[in-house]
């Protein structure tokens, strides 16, 4: 969800708080503890005002539907990225905050996403659903937007997460409220188990999800107030231990954005962890979490100790990739100097994480940079985009490695539409929408990315781009 707040329209919020219902989804945990809402507030996260927000026009089931080809030739840029097909919008605005996932054996490609203003499944489903679409041939076409699940009694649901494993089987996590959910897919992505609650806790945030190739060991982990979790299930999802907590110190806010399972059974979570509590400026520990018992113990590495930089929403986020073989890439950003502009920055493990190596800086902060996303492919392999606005707008810029992220190629703007929406010029887009985007490798060893584009940060409107590798 996204971490700063700007000022709603109250009459929204108040609609919105009204026609939502505060019930659980048949079949889960028991009705929201009474002071959720109110640790929230103190937390400066509140979805309901965030919803206010977005200002994308309501639309019915009728507006819900596959890219034509018609959009595809609308949204043609006077210069493709090299090797890549275009840039084209995957979601009807107003949607936000996307993931991706592509299976390693065959030429499925997943996108989940959550959507305001948008039709609901049910009367009493969410207000903001979660979004599904699927594509059968690595990205080339895609089918409709499919709910996730009606959950109906809950008011919204955020932050999905999704990976693949190597028997074809989908695996989600996301936020229904408050709470970080767990659902999978075994025919594709038509139908999702019934989801399931692996929090527990009267409010969390930022859930990230990691499996290991074979979709046995599933780990999901959250923040709250001041501490960040796992849970962990080694049946494929089918149950959860209780979840375990990382750190032990306090005073600081910790975001993961990063979880792998490497091949040998050891999983390593990523987070940036800020001083104080939400919103607050300094210094930023870039943290690897690290487990070789099955989760139930973590040891901790700080990687590197930047500043927070320009903006709340362009400051440190940290990404964790894998590849085939076990190696590691941990993808970050953030400023040399408090308040100055984004860098963005990798560092490499070949031992499982038990070493890393030095940085290697990927933008040097001549622009302000942030939003980064890896994924690992074959061995040695690593994909990873990241933005900045050193044109003046933001632009999503990509790389990739061959050799384990030791060098990388240079950069390809992949933002590469000149139009479509009223946010995007030649120059590129008014700014980032949500926290982040994502990317994946497909079957055939290409790339795919999603990532949020819009008017501002935090207000439509703003929607979900897609690029693909030819």
């Amino acid at each position: 969800m996204r971490r700063i707040w700007v000022v709603s329209l109250i009459v929204v919020v108040t609609v919105l708080v009204v026609v939502a219902a505060a019930v659980r989804p048949k079949g889960v945990s028991p009705a929201p503890r009474a002071d959720a809402h109110a640790t929230a507030e103190a937390e400066g996260e509140n979805a309901a005002r965030e919803a206010g927000e977005h200002v994308g026009a309501v639309v019915t089931a009728a507006d819900v539907g596959p890219i034509t080809r018609a959009e595809s030739r609308i949204m043609a840029p006077d210069v493709t990225a090299p090797g890549w097909a275009c840039e084209i919008k995957l979601g009807v605005e107003d949607t936000w905050e996307p993931t991706i996932a592509a299976d390693p054996n065959a030429a499925y490609v997943y996108v989940m996403y959550n959507r305001f203003g948008g039709p609901k499944a049910c009367k009493q489903c969410p207000g903001i659903p979660m979004y599904v679409r699927v594509s059968s041939n690595n990205g080339v076409s895609w089918g409709p937007e499919t709910y996730l699940c009606q959950c109906s009694g809950v008011k919204w649901q955020y932050d999905p997460v999704l990976k693949v494993a190597s028997n074809g089987v989908v695996y989600a996590t996301f936020m229904n409220g408050y709470d970080m959910m767990f659902s999978k897919s075994l025919d594709h992505g038509v139908t999702w188990t019934t989801p399931i609650e692996v929090s527990g806790k009267a409010w969390g945030d930022k859930p990230w999800i990691g499996v290991s190739p074979s979709g046995t060991d599933v780990y999901i982990a959250f923040e709250t107030t001041a501490d960040v979790w796992v849970a962990a299930s080694h049946n494929g999802g089918a149950s959860f231990a209780a979840a375990v907590k990382l750190n032990n110190d306090s005073g600081r806010y910790r975001y993961p954005n990063g979880l792998e399972v490497l091949p040998n059974g050891t999983a390593l979570l990523s987070a940036s962890s800020y001083p104080g509590s939400q919103q607050q400026s300094g210094a930023i520990d870039i943290e690897i979490w690290r487990t070789t018992n099955g989760g139930t113990s973590w040891a901790r590495t700080i990687l590197a100790t930047p500043f927070s930089g320009v903006t709340w929403e362009t400051s440190s986020t940290t990404a964790l990739g894998s590849d085939a073989a076990g190696n590691l890439v941990a993808l970050y950003t953030g400023a040399t100097t408090l308040g100055g502009n984004g860098h963005v920055w990798t560092r490499r493990s070949t031992d499982g994480g038990v070493t890393w190596a030095a940085a290697v800086e990927l933008d040097n902060g001549s622009a302000n940079a942030s939003f980064p996303a890896i994924a690992g492919g074959a061995s040695g392999a690593f994909r990873v985009h990241y933005a900045d606005n050193r044109t003046g707008s933001w632009n999503t810029y990509y790389r990739s490695s061959t050799d384990g992220g030791a060098t990388w190629t240079a950069e390809a703007d992949i933002a590469d539409a000149d139009g479509g929406a009223t946010y995007k010029t030649a120059a590129g887009f008014a700014s980032e929408y949500g926290d982040y985007g994502a990317i994946d490798v497909t079957n055939t060893g290409k790339t795919v990315a999603v990532w949020g584009e819009g008017a501002s940060f935090s207000a439509g409107p703003g929607g979900i781009w897609f690029n693909r590798m030819t």
